[in-house]
């Protein structure tokens, strides 16, 4: 019986610590650590960028959220100095991403060009990350060294 116990906990442990590769902390690239403003780009120009890792804000036209959630954004890229690749929602669709990604607005984190994570807009675990700059940093932060001393 103890046996059962210490595989169940080694199990545990190893899902816990984790074994997930896209749980480490990256750097984006250093083109990205800038003057925290939104870089428009279309969908073509995210063909270039497949080994590169960046921040895509995909946007509606308008916004639901009590605060335009782009001004929560706005505040995180200031106080950080971090760029975000930004497009709207109808060129997204041309994207290998709107695979994955069906809802905007939306904040992407992209490793080597592919999806680490994401914010969902219809998710009520996401809400606050919308909301509140500090929220939103925390999670970033979670993926993405902000800063040199991490």
């Amino acid at each position: 019986m103890k046996k059962i116990y210490y595989l169940i906990f080694c199990i545990l442990i190893l899902f816990t610590t984790g074994c997930n590769k896209n749980t480490q902390k990256f750097t984006l690239d250093k083109k990205y650590y800038n003057t925290g403003e939104f870089i428009k780009v279309k969908s073509d120009d995210l063909l270039k960028l497949d080994n590169e890792n960046y921040i895509l804000y995909a946007y509606n036209n308008y916004c639901a959220f009590a605060i335009p959630c782009e001004n929560v954004f706005k505040e995180f890229m200031s106080k950080y100095k971090i760029d975000f690749l930004s497009i709207t929602f109808d060129e997204f669709k041309n994207t290998k991403f709107y695979k994955e990604i069906k809802y905007a607005p939306s904040i992407i984190i992209i490793k080597e060009g592919k999806i680490v994570t994401y914010l969902d807009p219809n998710s009520d675990n996401d809400f606050e990350k919308y909301q509140d700059a500090d929220k939103l940093g925390e999670w970033i932060k979670n993926y993405v060294k902000v800063s040199e001393n991490e």
